[in-house]
């Protein structure tokens, strides 16, 4: 599981474009900019991969579920990452987590 946060940094960040849900930001100590993805956004994608993978299953190509599955781990990973951030700072989430726990 995630590591509990007790802290908030405040920090200056570049932001070379303003585009609602995809501004592109410069933040201290990284070389490229990143995009900000919304939290809702964020597990749009991720139940996307997921739902590719059930629907590729019967394909029975092991290079396909590879791929689907190191998409979706990596999504996880950051939906997790977010949740986890929301929680330490007792925010709400944008989205309704799943009843089932696929998450």
């Amino acid at each position: 599981m995630g590591r509990i946060l007790n802290f908030m940094k405040q920090i200056e960040i570049e932001i070379l474009s303003d585009t609602i849900n995809c501004p592109v930001v410069s933040v201290p100590g990284r070389k490229y900019p990143g995009v900000v993805i919304q939290g809702d956004s964020l597990a749009i994608l991720y139940g996307l991969a997921v739902e590719i993978e059930m629907q590729t299953a019967s394909i029975h190509d092991e290079e396909i579920a590879a791929t689907i599955d190191h998409l979706k781990r990596k999504l996880s990973a950051y939906v997790e990452e977010y949740e986890t951030t929301m929680k330490a700072h007792g925010r709400d989430l944008p989205y309704s987590k799943p009843q089932s726990g696929n998450q």
